[in-house]
């Protein structure tokens, strides 16, 4: 766009020029009417082309001031608009609408489990700064709640097998530290049910994203 507006506003300048020329040559066709022009008569054709030199110069700044200014307004909208969608990115990751990947950390769970387990389990990791976690294939997202459905723990709606997983993205010797610390999570959990934990630190690991809606029911965003 402003590629085409440069282009028609040299055009202009270009016909503008171009005529002013024209009128020079013709004037220089006809000397003997110029030579027949009185002095103030001269004199004022001389103050009339320079007043419209005067002009055409300060058009011609005025409409490359203009392009600099497209040229310029382009550019910080594509800035903005870049930012604008590396905000967006962020904030669709963090709650969880598209899967993210990093280093982080990998928990097989084998044996009796409760949902009250997992809840605890999922927020030490959240506390201890993992940015996206996974029980299985389920992304965990702010509205995310393991709870008792039919014969399994179900979160999201969806049943969570035995033996399962959890994935956690952050840094894998920060989480690892804070599960595993004396009397963290992991020392209470093997003191109340009987499970065997195996926690593995990944340099890759990939999350999903949530396949759940959600499209808030009753919040309305503040104008």
């Amino acid at each position: 766009m402003v590629a085409r507006i440069a282009q028609l506003s040299l055009f202009a300048v270009a016909t503008i020029i171009g005529i002013l020329l024209v009128g020079q040559l013709r004037s220089q066709a006809r000397p003997i009417e110029l030579s027949s022009l009185s002095a103030r008569e001269l004199s004022t054709l001389i103050e009339t082309l320079s007043a419209r030199n005067v002009e055409l110069s300060d058009g011609l700044a005025s409409l490359r001031e203009q392009i600099r200014e497209y040229e310029r307004a382009e550019l910080q909208g594509q800035s903005a608009r870049e930012l604008t969608e590396e905000d967006l990115d962020r904030l669709a990751a963090f709650a969880g609408l598209r899967g993210v990947e990093g280093q982080g950390l990998v928990i097989e769970i084998d044996g009796s489990f409760d949902p009250t387990a997992v809840n605890d389990l999922i927020y030490e990791l959240r506390n201890a700064g993992a940015e996206a976690i996974a029980v299985d294939d389920v992304r965990i997202t702010a509205r995310s709640v393991a709870v008792l459905g039919t014969g399994a723990i179900e979160i999201d709606g969806v049943p969570i097998g035995s033996p399962f997983t959890i994935s956690a993205i952050g840094s894998p010797s920060g989480l690892r530290a804070a599960i595993e610390r004396p009397g963290g999570i992991l020392t209470l959990l093997g003191q109340s049910i009987d499970a065997v934990f195996t926690v593995t630190e990944r340099t890759t690991l990939v999350v999903a994203g949530t396949q759940r809606d959600l499209t808030p029911q009753v919040a309305r965003s503040v104008e």
